[in-house]
């Protein structure tokens, strides 16, 4: 026996179709419950029309899912055998031969055995399709034959709203992190890879069924979680509690992530609209921290911790300040009401079941590193694909355009996905072909040992030598010195310790890494000023085979490197602090900062660019001479900040130390005049004046 639950909110846009899809069932449902909270739209008028006044509950618009689900069960009828007579046993008449049959007196009162009430769990975002419950309730009945009545809740498989061929969940679970985990590839497609019944952590609630009974018994959902993760924590619970949650995917239920997708406001949480990423956090630490086991409930802690600072960083470096913010405000709304945490622990009580059974359910170990790298790496090259910049949703899939033909969806899927996912973020291909390419001109330079001789510096052996030359009053190099350090062993020291203390391999990772840094550098740095992402590929090789990069890696010229890399970036982000290409005409402190962090790694490293940038900055304030109380106090931060950070070792190159360079002095200058003329610096290890005198012709054709 089953009842549906439909909670609405401002779901009018969705709801004709939801409704349509409960209604249309093949396998009626008994009875039906709805909710609407407080909808500002026509939610509540087209849900009472469906399924009449009496089946409609009128709440307060900050009334969360899960309260709302229990208002509508605690004023459903529980139904009986009585509202049922089909479920008793059948009459002794037999109309058709006009006579007694004795053997339905020998069946029980209740052939069937007692009815089992199940509750149907809707969205007004989600579209049921007409099979869907009657496969939901093959599942159950195959379970019970089987003499397996531990099942508790079955979900079906959810996709998308207008792509109706990409997989969203088939069965949902949570990672130490908090990470809501569903073991898909990212836009994945249904082409029948997951049809399985087997056991999940938890289903979503769009589609959810959940035996009646056990829902009382848990007490329903969670009332600390109003609207997101109340789905995994439900179905943690009942797992734990020795029952099983499995998902039916020949059940299909179509659902559009409103919520999450910014779609509608979220305003169930607090006083007002709330971010669905920070509901989202505080929901995942809340779900962790009150059903961990108490063994693992430290490194759960300290996981969530460190996870929560790692990312917040990864979104400011990202530019998303917003979702840096949500990361914090939902991590400390959890960990500043620890009486939530004690509560909630008390009330769910010891597992019933070993850990070990439950092991299974959750995400293997380094799953969920592995697509935070390829999360990561998508967002630093992928920012300009609308398709990607327009939403993510909690799947990590872009919202949809709307929907296509199954005949051309199948042949974007199956012929030409991975050729377009190149051509829209050849970035990352980009790179590894640089790296490679790095790798193979250098493969005699690979090995044991450290890179040595041109105008490297011998490396010691390890990196706590390197930070003691740095911090060391007095220098034995010559006759001796109490000159301070160059400020570049730092950053060397500190990358020699992230790679375990080997001095050697980060000098050689330096190097070798400076042509495909270079190229990629150069492909971000120039997403403003050039749209199609083939040409800036192109561009990028180009400038990652300049003669002066591979001539730095040729020669050990470390400062000539790590300016090849930073050289794109710093382009980018002075003209960003300039205003020059704004549309306003204004430019930021955010990137007025941004400048003078890269020009300080700069100087670090080669000196020059010192001076270069401080003759740049004097004719941008010329340009901007009308303006100079808004852009004055920007160019004293963008060359005053080198000056401070690196001091006193910047001092003391006044006014005529700019001219040196992290290393030895290496080789004099033999570029002829060919070389030159092929923008070629000349030495060892660069190419020709020949090899690049398409690029000056290409250059005065554009002029």
């Amino acid at each position: 026996m089953v009842t549906a639950v439909l909670v609405s909110h401002d779901g009018a846009r969705w709801l004709p179709d939801a409704l349509a899809g409960l209604l249309g069932q093949e396998r009626p449902v008994q009875s039906v419950m709805a909710a609407d909270t407080g909808s500002a739209d026509d939610s509540a008028r087209l849900v009472t029309e469906a399924l009449g006044d009496d089946r409609v509950l009128h709440l307060a618009r900050r009334t969360g899912f899960g309260q709302a689900v229990e208002e509508c069960h605690r004023g459903a009828p529980h139904l009986t055998p009585d509202d049922l007579p089909y479920l008793k046993r059948p009459s002794g008449w037999d109309p058709v031969t006009r006579s007694w049959r004795d053997d339905a007196y020998d069946l029980p009162e209740l052939p069937y055995g007692e009815p089992v009430e199940w509750l149907w769990l809707l969205h007004d975002d989600c579209a049921p399709e007409p099979e869907a419950l009657a496969e939901l309730l093959r599942v159950v009945e195959t379970e019970y034959e089987l003499g397996r009545e531990d099942v508790a809740v079955v979900g079906p498989k959810l996709r998308g709203w207008y792509d109706r061929r990409q997989l969203l969940e088939v069965g949902v679970s949570i990672a130490n992190s908090g990470r809501r985990w569903t073991g898909l590839d990212r836009r994945e497609q249904d082409q029948g890879q997951h049809d399985h019944v087997r056991p999940v952590l938890s289903v979503s609630t769009a589609g959810m069924l959940v035996r009646r009974d056990l829902f009382e018994q848990l007490g329903g959902f969670d009332r600390h979680l109003p609207l997101m993760r109340d789905d995994v924590d439900l179905c943690w619970r009942l797992n734990a509690a020795g029952y099983r949650v499995l998902v039916a995917p020949e059940a299909v239920v179509r659902h559009a992530e409103a919520a999450s997708r910014e779609r509608r406001t979220v305003d169930c949480v607090g006083r007002t609209a709330a971010s669905p990423h920070k509901v989202d956090k505080a929901g995942a630490v809340h779900t962790l921290l009150v059903n961990a086991r108490s063994a693992a409930l430290p490194w759960v802690l300290l996981r969530v911790v460190l996870g929560t600072l790692l990312r917040t960083l990864a979104y400011l470096v990202g530019k998303a300040p917003g979702q840096a913010v949500d990361e914090i405000r939902g991590l400390m709304g959890v960990l500043l009401r620890p009486e939530r945490i004690l509560a909630g622990r008390r009330d769910r009580g010891s597992p019933q079941v070993d850990k070990g059974e439950l092991r299974p359910l959750f995400p293997p170990p380094g799953a969920t590193v592995r697509v935070t790298v390829e999360q990561v790496a998508s967002n630093l090259v992928g920012r300009s694909d609308p398709e990607a910049a327009s939403g993510a949703g909690r799947h990590g899939s872009a919202i949809e355009s709307g929907p296509g033909g199954d005949d051309a969806d199948f042949l974007e899927i199956e012929q030409f996905a991975r050729i377009k996912r190149i051509a829209r973020r050849p970035g990352p291909v980009l790179f590894l072909m640089l790296l490679l390419v790095s790798l193979v001109a250098c493969r005699q330079l690979l090995g044991g040992g450290a890179l040595a001789g041109g105008a490297l510096l011998p490396a010691p052996a390890a990196a706590g030598d390197l930070w003691a030359r740095y911090t060391d009053a007095w220098h034995a190099v010559g006759a001796g010195g109490t000159g301070t350090a160059p400020p570049y062993l730092a950053i060397v020291a500190a990358l020699a310790t992230l790679l375990l203390g080997s001095t050697g391999l980060a000098v050689t990772v330096m190097l070798v890494c400076s042509v495909p840094l270079a190229g990629f550098t150069a492909y971000f740095a120039s997403r403003p000023l050039v749209e199609s992402r083939l040409l800036r590929a192109w561009a990028a090789v180009a400038y990652a085979f300049l003669p002066a990069a591979t001539g730095a890696l040729a020669s050990g010229h470390i400062g000539t490197a790590v300016l090849a890399v930073l050289l794109p970036l710093l382009a980018r982000a002075g003209i960003a602090a300039s205003g020059l290409t704004a549309p306003d005409g204004r430019g930021s402190w955010r990137a007025t900062w941004a400048y003078a962090l890269l020009l300080t790694l700069a100087t670090a490293f080669t000196p020059i660019v010192w001076p270069m940038a401080l003759v740049l900055g004097v004719g941008v304030l010329a340009l901007r001479r009308a303006d100079l109380k808004t852009y004055g106090p920007r160019f004293l931060a963008q060359v005053g900040s080198p000056l401070l950070v690196l001091a006193p070792w910047s001092l003391s190159l006044l006014p005529f130390g700019f001219f040196q360079e992290a290393g030895l002095p290496f080789g004099a200058s033999a570029a002829s005049a060919l070389d030159l003329l092929g923008v070629s610096p000349g030495g060892p290890g660069t190419g020709g004046g020949l090899l690049l005198i398409g690029l000056v012709l290409a250059a005065l054709a554009a002029l």
